[in-house]
């Protein structure tokens, strides 16, 4: 067992040394969104993609060490990897889907469950943060979206890194990107946290929710995690 968590460990280095490579997005099967959440929070989802045609057990020994090197999931979550990388990246995936598939991803999305997904697990549960190690959200998101709607749009598709101030803790880190979330999944958890979270009735009356189209109109600007630092208004 150790000489094979050794191996995979090897194995993941080997896939860090590609990181030059060109990352693509993983094929969409039951379990891809948990995939994303879980490992993006600690490096590239080309880790994964370059890991593809692995046989059951080094995934199984793969997910044992990322656990041992700090990723959470419950035995549900585990098992939900575990059938996603041998089913989708295994030694015989299936057929890519067809494009009336990926089609469906844009019907109505619940924010909530794409918040729980993808951001609960560093923004915690009620978008309370933790202090000194990921900015809160809730009441915030929203005095963000009253100062320049175009802003968490392209936190989402770009990400975020450097300093900065959030109800008057300092945070230093990077967010990652997110853009294999679907347009209306963004839209979606961008609505969830600003106007379920406005705590301090920040949002104007008038206020629209976000939409799909919006985000899709931010895609392709090439930006960078510091370009977004630099458009970021001055809330606290």
């Amino acid at each position: 067992m150790i000489q094979r968590t050794l191996f995979a460990l090897l194995l993941v280095l080997f896939a860090g040394a590609a990181f030059a490579q060109e990352e693509g997005p993983l094929p969409q099967g039951p379990g891809v969104d948990l995939v994303y959440a879980k490992c993006q929070q600690c490096h590239g989802i080309n880790y994964v993609t370059n890991s593809a045609g692995l046989p059951d057990f080094l995934w199984q020994d793969t997910i044992d060490l990322m656990q041992q090197l700090g990723m959470e999931v419950t035995e549900e979550e585990e098992q939900i990897l575990f059938d996603y990388f041998t089913t989708y990246l295994g030694t015989e995936p299936p057929p890519e889907p067809s494009e009336d598939t990926s089609a469906q991803a844009e019907e109505e999305v619940d924010g909530a469950q794409v918040y729980a997904t993808f951001c609960q697990s560093c923004h915690q549960p009620e978008g309370q943060g933790i202090p000194g190690g990921f900015p809160p959200l809730a009441g915030h998101s929203a005095d963000l979206v009253a100062a320049d709607r175009d802003y968490l749009p392209l936190v989402l598709l770009y990400g975020l890194s450097g300093e900065i101030v959030v109800e008057g803790t300092t945070y230093s880190g990077v967010m990652p990107a997110w853009p294999q979330m679907s347009d209306a999944q963004i839209a979606a958890v961008i609505n969830f946290i600003s106007i379920d979270w406005d705590e301090g009735g920040a949002l104007p009356p008038a206020f629209q929710p976000y939409t799909p189209d919006e985000i899709a109109a931010a895609r392709g600007q090439g930006l960078s995690a510091q370009d977004v630092l630099n458009v970021r208004p001055d809330v606290e």
